[in-house]
């Protein structure tokens, strides 16, 4: 007997249009993903080795929204490449950062290290929309400003923009800024070169112009610590008041040296009268 010839069943064409369209059905999903992936933002997951991040006083969660206020929604190394790609040392990029429900400006110069991640979709989606609500000026609005915090929240924020003023006449910036430790001491130089010699004075009033010019910044932040605070927060803003308004963002029970918002104050909380007994009356006799 010969062995009768194998048939092979070949598929139907509505089994065929099925399987074309799951796989379409598939790839559609997959290109739905990636793009939920790219419209990501990326978030400080860990601090790295010497990262930019601590020295920006940045926190793990915080996440990257913008560059020179353009929504970012790309890869770690594209973010590198972009914080890379201009050779002056001095070029600063303008990022704006979520925090806790809250946005806030920073100025980087030069990639910011880290382990960064994507948010999730909907956390993207959130953040978004509600920074296509927010108002950002040009980055040559923007000034640095350090917020320097005591224990008992109180917060020094000072604009580190160059003073001409200290240059000139330091004995008036440091009225400006209050520093009435190092204005003493700047008197007292000026007081015993001018009665030793007026040459000598003005040897004084030259180098210690040259020394507020260079280092003004450093000398403002020193006299924070010698005051028991810390650096807290490094920010960019447009005006002293915007500085404090996004301090008071971050947190909101800080009160500030030369307040230019409303103070906080503290709730209290009304004492509970209790009868002779000592028990505590019921609701309906406290209130009426």
């Amino acid at each position: 007997m010969q062995d009768e010839p194998e048939i092979t069943e070949q598929p139907s064409e509505e089994t065929t249009e099925d399987t074309i369209g799951e796989t379409e059905g598939q790839s559609l999903e997959s290109e739905n993903v990636t793009d939920e992936v790219i419209k990501g933002f990326l978030k400080l997951k860990e601090h790295g080795q010497s990262s930019r991040t601590r020295a920006l006083r940045l926190k793990e969660e915080d996440v990257i929204v913008a560059v020179d206020g353009l929504s970012f929604n790309d890869t770690v190394d594209a973010l590198v490449d972009l914080l890379s790609s201009d050779d002056d040392e001095d070029a600063k990029w303008l990022l704006t950062i979520w925090r806790n429900g809250k946005f806030f400006e920073i100025f980087t110069r030069g990639p910011l290290g880290g382990v960064l991640e994507f948010t999730r979709p909907e956390e993207s989606k959130m953040i978004g929309e509600l920074f296509e609500k927010r108002d950002i000026g040009e980055k040559d609005e923007y000034r640095i400003y350090e917020a320097l915090r005591d224990v008992k929240r109180v917060v020094d924020v000072y604009d580190t923009s160059h003073s001409n003023v200290a240059v000139i006449m330091p004995p008036v910036w440091l009225i400006q800024q209050k520093m009435w430790e190092p204005l003493l001491a700047i008197l007292c130089v000026y007081l015993i070169t001018f009665s030793v010699n007026i040459f000598l004075l003005i040897i004084a009033v030259i180098l210690l112009g040259f020394y507020f010019k260079k280092g003004q910044v450093t000398l403002r932040r020193s006299y924070g610590l010698f005051q028991d605070r810390q650096v807290w927060a490094i920010l960019a803003a447009r005006t002293d008041l915007e500085a404090q308004q996004l301090c008071r963002g971050l947190d909101e029970k800080v009160n500030f040296i030369n307040s230019l918002v409303k103070p906080y104050k503290k709730e209290l909380k009304r004492p509970i009268k209790r009868n002779k007994s000592g028990n505590v009356p019921k609701l309906s006799q406290q209130f009426n």
